[in-house]
């Protein structure tokens, strides 16, 4: 994905189901001063990571305070990106 619009355009597409789609971030996010950015229109959010090794499914919530959180598993951090909600793609639904 490219930019938000791309995100807009799987939420309409599929409302129920874009939140599912896994992602590979960029590289060289991660760090502090680079966090991951997971972008999201509410004010919390799950993110979810598979282990490599045991395939395992974990979980973490984030929340649109400004603040990086560090995932010590993952040695990464991550940010919301918070998006502004489109109140016309709304009424449509």
């Amino acid at each position: 994905m490219e930019g938000i619009e791309d995100l807009d355009e799987l939420e309409q597409k599929n409302i129920d189901g874009y939140n599912d789609l896994g992602s590979v971030p960029p590289e060289g996010t991660g760090t502090f001063a680079s966090p991951i950015l997971i972008p999201s229109r509410r004010t919390s959010r799950a993110v979810g990571y598979q282990d490599p090794e045991s395939h395992a499914m974990f979980w973490f919530t984030i929340h649109n305070d400004d603040s990086s959180y560090y995932i010590k598993d993952l040695g990464l951090f991550f940010k919301m990106l918070p998006i502004p909600a489109d109140e016309d793609a709304h009424a449509h639904h």
